[in-house]
């Protein structure tokens, strides 16, 4: 009996799924694998958040895209995200304390909370935190969609402010 010489598929070296996840994805880098000349590339998803996507499409500037990211950090440096996974420690009596750097984190946040405002928070909160879009902010609470990127334009704005970076 001959063998019969079936053709393989080609190896997909992206990371990111299936060709329809491809398809739909924006912000799709291609990188070299290698450093040799002709080397195969691999495909990279680099959208990762709703600000991620508004900084890329330069619907926001890189001051309130870094401001974003500031209050994200600060929200986990704060502890408050659910934990994935359990905790190693030998004994956790009363749930587990907060270091002094978790504490001061969560003031700091509440108070940039405080001043930025109500509306404004609930902005910050939503895309930053929750990754949810800002236009679904704006439906969910009785504005017109098309303005809720102008609301978190001004929203990354006032973080920017609160966090001392300089305007351009």
């Amino acid at each position: 009996m001959a063998k019969k010489n079936k053709k393989r598929a080609p190896v997909s070296l992206s990371d990111f799924g299936t060709p329809e996840r491809k398809a739909r994805a924006e912000g799709v880098q291609y990188e070299n694998i290698d450093r040799r000349l002709g080397s195969p590339k691999r495909m990279r998803v680099t959208t990762q958040t709703p600000l991620d996507r508004y900084f890329q499409r330069e619907q926001i500037s890189r001051r309130q895209y870094e401001a974003g990211m500031e209050f994200y950090s600060l929200w986990r440096r704060a502890g408050r995200s659910q934990k994935v996974t359990s905790d190693y420690d030998a004994v956790i009596v009363d749930g587990g304390g907060r270091s002094d750097g978790n504490v001061d984190a969560f003031s700091d946040y509440i108070k940039i909370l405080r001043t930025i405002g109500r509306d404004l928070a609930q902005v910050a909160q939503w895309v930053c935190i929750q990754g949810m879009s800002a236009n679904e902010w704006a439906e969910n609470n009785g504005h017109d969609p098309r303005g809720g990127v102008t609301v978190l334009r001004l929203t990354l704005d006032a973080l920017g402010d609160e966090f001392g970076m300089p305007r351009s």
